[in-house]
């Protein structure tokens, strides 16, 4: 399991996204939302560290775990879902990017 940590130490709790666990399904309405929330950040970065920075700004960060991008909420670390899911599947992120992504350890 590799992970690219973007939350502060010490942050704890829930987030109105803890709810929605990838076994649980997001809700059509909670999708659409998180998609608004976060598509501003995927389109307009220029690097993974752009990527990384804007989606802690939002309380959020990435893992990539079997292949898959997934997104975690960072304080409950939650996996909310799949980049792909959000519409920038990982085979696409490192086109853009380069390589594949970092790694930083816990």
């Amino acid at each position: 399991m590799t992970t690219y940590t973007t939350h502060l130490p010490g942050q704890s709790g829930e987030s109105a996204w803890a709810s929605a666990r990838m076994s649980a399904r997001l809700d059509t309405e909670m999708a659409v939302q998180l998609r608004m929330v976060l598509n501003e950040s995927f389109r307009t970065a220029k690097s993974w560290v752009d990527l990384f920075q804007a989606l802690r700004d939002k309380g959020f960060y990435l893992q990539h775990r079997s292949g898959r991008t997934r997104l975690k909420d960072c304080h409950s670390h939650v996996e909310i879902c799949t980049c792909r899911f959000l519409g920038y599947p990982t085979s696409e992120l490192e086109n853009r990017f380069g390589a594949k992504m970092p790694v930083r350890p816990v």
